[in-house]
């Protein structure tokens, strides 16, 4: 077994290894000296060895799978959301929190969104027809097992009438995360905004925003 193993090191580690064994001449044990890159392939050989031929042992992504935080999005896939409760917040926006499993973080970054659809009938061949709308989720991105939604509704508003519609434990079809913008923190010194809600926060980037309502008391 030890011959095999310092046959698959040699292949694993080869410059390293033959550096370390295989240019120098015999000499006796106390004039033997093993580099310290000699250590580090033997250690990692060793590692190498175990970790590929244990049955025991996992794979890394394995491991991450299992004790990385879940992710309730997909943006490959439609999912079910359900709806936990509403809230109404003016005489025409409503609050809406959608609930998932609580080990889990809906995944979404900064300056993204998601695309939410509803079935709106059929099609002359008789498949179902959606309405399709982006909305960002005005909860904590960190938030886990729900996510909360800030809608205006109006009264022809395909999507927000649907929304409208819905009772706690009926659900929602999500996707994404949609990434509109891959932001970090400050990394602009200055940024314009032109949007109807939401806080903003950032310690020091200079942020000019402009409301667009139709009246005062609708700017949430």
């Amino acid at each position: 077994m030890a011959t095999s193993f310092f046959r698959k090191l040699a292949k694993a580690t080869p410059i390293a290894f033959n550096n370390a064994f295989g240019g120098q001449p015999k000499s006796s044990f106390s004039k033997f000296r093993l580099p310290l890159g000699a250590i580090a392939a033997a250690s990692g050989g060793i590692s190498y060895y175990y970790y590929f031929s244990s049955p025991n042992l996992v794979h890394l992504d394995q491991i991450n799978d299992v004790t990385g935080p879940k992710i309730a999005l997909n943006p490959d896939k439609w999912i079910e959301f359900e709806l936990q409760d509403t809230a109404r917040v003016s005489h025409n926006s409503r609050l809406f929190r959608f609930s998932f499993d609580p080990s889990a973080k809906l995944g979404l970054d900064v300056a993204s969104c998601i695309l939410t659809r509803a079935p709106v009938g059929q099609d002359a061949e008789g498949k179902t027809k959606y309405v399709i709308r982006p909305y960002t989720p005005i909860s904590d991105p960190d938030s886990r097992g729900y996510f909360d939604l800030l809608i205006k509704v109006y009264p022809e508003g395909k999507m927000s009438q649907h929304f409208a519609s819905l009772k706690p434990g009926d659900v929602v079809e999500v996707k994404g995360p949609i990434e509109k913008l891959r932001y970090s923190p400050n990394m602009k010194k200055h940024i314009g905004m032109h949007k109807k809600c939401k806080a903003i926060s950032s310690p020091e980037t200079s942020i000019v925003l402009t409301h667009a309502s139709h009246a005062r008391h609708q700017v949430l």
